[in-house]
């Protein structure tokens, strides 16, 4: 058996920027804050035990 990769990765894989695509300045704010408010929420209503790390 050999141990070369047959699907190498281009890039890394997940929810990451994806190369060129530049997002709008105001909907990365958007979307930061939305994931602030949503780790607050998670805090305040689940504890610290609702928030990974």
């Amino acid at each position: 058996m050999s141990t070369e990769n047959r699907n190498p990765r281009t890039g890394p894989a997940g929810a990451t920027a994806v190369q060129g695509r530049h997002r709008n300045p105001l909907s990365t704010a958007v979307r930061n804050l939305g994931i602030a408010l949503d780790t607050a929420a998670r805090v305040i209503f689940l504890g610290r035990d609702g928030v990974r790390y």
